[in-house]
């Protein structure tokens, strides 16, 4: 009886180490992911449309549960499986806001429509400091410096009567200033 109690711990001992006692499990979460990656890859290049826009977002999905997010390497490894080129996938990621590039915890959006320019001149400009970004933002839109938020751009948000207008999230907040949008990126840095 003895014996086989030995055994079973060296088993357990095994299994939870490897070598000079290191331990597996960052590498076996890690594996699993791969391996979560590799089947849903493998199930959406074998259907018989993959290429469809459901199928494809629907694999898109898949991979931002399994990573948290789609980096452009599984926006590239997607695209192959489904048989369409990348630009496919990024325009169907741009088309549902859900599927997040990063994983950043909010969206903001910000009218650079005329009427907004004109009601807040340097309103952009102020967000863009806030949040540690310099530059032009691209339109796949920029990361925070603490990567929890998304700043994008929008030519219009069709609420001109009360810029300047921004989303948080899908959430339309109109008629902001400069110092009501500085306490907001706050509240949003200093989130857990």
């Amino acid at each position: 009886m003895k014996n086989q109690e030995k055994k079973s711990e060296a088993k357990i001992s095994a299994a939870g180490e490897g070598l000079a006692g290191e331990s597996l499990i960052g590498e076996t979460i890690s594996d699993k992911r791969e391996e979560g990656l590799k089947e849903i890859l493998g199930y959406y290049s074998s259907m018989t449309s993959p290429s469809s826009q459901e199928n494809i977002v629907s694999m898109l999905q898949e991979i931002q549960e399994l990573y948290g997010c789609i980096t452009p390497e599984h926006s590239a490894m997607a695209a192959e499986a489904a048989g369409v080129k990348e630009t496919v996938i990024d325009c169907i990621m741009k088309l549902y806001k859900s599927l997040k590039p990063a994983p950043y915890r909010h969206r903001l959006t910000v009218c650079t429509g005329k009427n907004c320019h004109r009601e807040e001149k340097d309103f952009l400009d102020t967000i863009k400091k806030e949040l540690g970004i310099k530059g032009k933002i691209p339109s796949s839109g920029a990361l925070s410096s603490d990567k929890k938020i998304l700043l994008e751009t929008r030519d219009c948000l069709k609420q001109c009567r009360t810029a300047p207008n921004f989303l948080l999230d899908g959430r339309l907040y109109a008629g902001g200033e400069n110092s009501d949008v500085k306490k907001l990126i706050k509240t949003l840095k200093a989130e857990q």
